[in-house]
């Protein structure tokens, strides 16, 4: 953020996150909450916000200008405009007595001259959708400003399912959590058994539900799970993860065999520049003691050979049920 949060000036959000730049919206207005609002869309045109800005600075009661969606901040290609340019000067050298929030429901190209110049003379926040570990800190922030703790497994089967799911708004997580919230009442701890029995059925929770159930060769679950499976949009996604944890678990399976402990196997991991994180490395230990190396390697073999099928149009899925059940029945 450019500039901090003090009173008559004009402050700019953007983003492409529309719950972020909410947030960001309200401790504005918090700041100014003894003023009435207005607010005027871009279809208000150039000049009519223009003498809105100025008649109201030099005459009117106080108030904050919300102004939404100007074409002041420019696309690569967009036709220029000498009336929204005036405004763009307008704002960045304001002086009115009358808070302007600017709010802008897209990213920011930087690299186009105006953008930058707006960027540098404009105080400014952005809201861009996060993924990952950012997505993870917002959660956890978000669980303790409502009193509730995020217990350590289920942070860490969230990272599980943020791998898988991508494009994740965060105003999503924030009504998931707003129920989770009401489901826990006074019990203020969220672990992973609790995340697996509320959470909503997406995609993400059922692809991660089916690798366990694979791994555990729970046979019941997997039939469960195929209809799905077969239907999912981003198949491709949700196969790469499979055969990535079904890796991990082979890579930690042969090490235990080989008399490594868990921590040695997370050394290893680290040695060798994996990006590993230590508890999907803990479960995969925990589940090699019933888990067989050979079976596990045919499976893998198996399941590389319909990942390249179904990449050259020859893929059948059904073989990749017949693979999975095989593999849960294997008894050597």
């Amino acid at each position: 953020m450019k500039g901090g949060l003090a009173m008559n000036q004009v402050f700019l959000i953007y983003g492409n996150e529309p719950q972020l730049i909410e947030e960001e919206k309200q401790k504005f207005l918090l700041a100014h909450k003894d003023l009435d609002v207005r607010v005027l869309h871009d279809e208000a045109g150039p000049s009519k916000i223009s003498e809105q800005l100025m008649e109201d600075s030099l005459f009117g009661d106080a108030k904050v200008f919300c102004l939404i969606n100007l074409p002041i901040l420019k696309k690569a290609g967009q036709k220029e405009s000498q009336e929204w340019d005036a405004l763009a000067e307008l704002l960045m050298n304001y002086t009115g007595d009358n808070p302007v929030l600017i709010i802008y429901h897209d990213m920011v190209d930087k690299r186009l001259k105006q953008n930058k110049k707006i960027l540098e003379s404009i105080p400014n926040k952005e809201c861009k959708r996060l993924e990952g570990d950012d997505l993870l800190m917002w959660i956890r922030q978000y669980c303790t400003s409502n009193g509730y703790t995020l217990k350590l497994d289920g942070y860490d089967y969230l990272s599980h399912l943020l791998e898988l799911w991508q494009d994740v708004p965060v105003a999503f997580m924030r009504t998931e959590f707003d129920r989770y919230f009401l489901l826990l009442g006074n019990h203020k701890k969220i672990d992973k058994s609790f995340l697996m029995e509320h959470s909503s059925n997406y995609g993400a929770k059922n692809i991660f539900t089916f690798k366990e159930a694979l791994l555990k060769q729970d046979v019941n679950t997997l039939l469960e799970l195929f209809p799905f499976m077969f239907s999912y949009k981003e198949i491709d996604r949700a196969m790469g993860y499979i055969e990535g944890q079904l890796r991990l678990q082979l890579l930690v399976s042969e090490c235990r065999a080989a008399g490594m402990t868990a921590k040695q196997v997370e050394h290893f991991c680290k040695e060798n520049g994996s990006t590993l994180k230590p508890y999907p490395i803990k479960l995969a230990y925990e589940a090699s003691s019933r888990i067989s190396i050979t079976a596990l390697k045919v499976l893998l073999k198996g399941l590389y050979e319909v990942i390249l099928d179904s990449r050259t149009s020859k893929g059948d899925m059904w073989r990749f049920r017949d693979l999975c059940l095989t593999y849960c029945g294997y008894k050597g």
